[in-house]
């Protein structure tokens, strides 16, 4: 099989690898998308350290061509998308029901060989079954939407709370969605004007930080009682300290982000203290896909970023040199196998 290999920092070169056997409870998949994004470019430049050789990917999308013995869950002809990790199974926390707290988990594309491959293997329990009518290129985005359920569940948002988005990514503006669908006020706060011009299109109340006084904004919006919730975004919007003062007494305030993307190093914590706020962290795939599946099916979330690059599987390294270094508005770029 051709796969995207890192072997050292800033060094990735297309391999070919040997074919990996289909065992038990697995299923062999030709992958049609993947994708590279902030966490590929962190490990690509050496920021983030990991056991090269790796292939990078932690997002895929593609069809089942082989299936082991006992798996029941997918045929041979189905389009699946692979969850970013797998379990063990036989920590404490799998056996009380809580895979993604598994202790000896693994991440495809970080711990474990991704998805910038032609043809991978995994375990049947980590790929979901897409339904026809589901766009394939924007199941790639599954996580995003998995990760945004967390954050709604975590941050217990009720009907009428404000939500405030610091950070106008694909992340931010899906949580933004996701919060209109529970009729709860989303406020999309960021300084790049193309992320804000994005978010636009799918929320109402957008501030420019650089433009506008953002305190006296939410004030008005909130009629004075500043935002209940407060969600950070790592890597755009505004430096998380900025952001503490916008939540309201007694807020709840979630950074969301993956492995290693979040610097928020030498921040105030005087207004978590003097508003008593409740910090929480969230941090990549958490077992909401199926979820996530039925949102993109019944349109609760949208991603027809119409913004999002696209290369052909076998330009991928090109994404590396181009993003790698760079401050980029939108980190997430879309991968075409065929």
């Amino acid at each position: 099989m051709k796969a995207w290999r890192l072997n050292a920092p800033n060094s990735i070169e297309l391999a070919d690898m040997d074919s990996q056997p289909v065992g038990k409870g697995c299923v062999k998949i030709k992958l049609k998308y993947s994708a590279v994004s902030a966490s590929d470019l962190l490990l690509y430049s050496g920021k983030i350290p990991c056991d090269a050789p790796l292939v990078l990917g932690r997002q895929g999308i593609g069809m089942v061509t082989e299936v082991g013995e006992g798996v029941k869950n997918v045929i041979r002809g189905d389009m699946v998308a692979v969850k970013p990790f797998s379990a063990c199974g036989g920590c404490l926390m799998c056996k009380k029901g809580r895979p993604s707290d598994c202790e000896n988990k693994i991440v495809y594309g970080f711990t474990e060989d991704g998805f910038l491959c032609d043809f991978a293997v995994v375990k049947a329990e980590d790929v979901y079954k897409l339904p026809e009518r589901i766009d394939k290129k924007s199941a790639l985005l599954l996580e995003h939407i998995d990760m945004a359920i967390t954050t709604i569940n975590k941050l217990n948002l009720e009907h009428g709370e404000h939500i405030l988005i610091n950070g106008a990514s694909y992340l931010g503006i899906i949580i933004a969605q996701l919060a209109l669908s529970y009729q709860a006020v989303p406020i999309v706060v960021d300084v790049d004007k193309d992320r804000l011009a994005m978010a636009e299109k799918y929320v109402y109340y957008v501030l420019d930080h650089s433009s506008v006084n953002v305190r006296k904004k939410v004030l008005s919006i909130t009629g004075g009682r500043m935002s209940e919730t407060v969600v950070h975004v790592p890597q755009c919007g505004l430096p998380f300290d900025q952001i503490l003062p916008l939540a309201s007494q007694n807020g709840r305030v979630a950074v969301v982000g993956w492995e290693d993307t979040a610097d928020i190093n030498g921040v105030n914590a005087a207004p978590i203290l003097n508003k008593q706020l409740t910090v929480m962290g969230i941090n990549g795939s958490n077992n909401n896909f199926s979820a996530a599946i039925n949102m993109l099916v019944n349109h609760t979330v949208k991603v027809d970023f119409d913004n999002l690059p696209e290369v052909n599987f076998l330009s991928a390294d090109t994404l590396f040199k181009d993003l790698s270094g760079a401050q980029q508005k939108f980190i997430f770029s879309r991968v075409v196998m065929d």
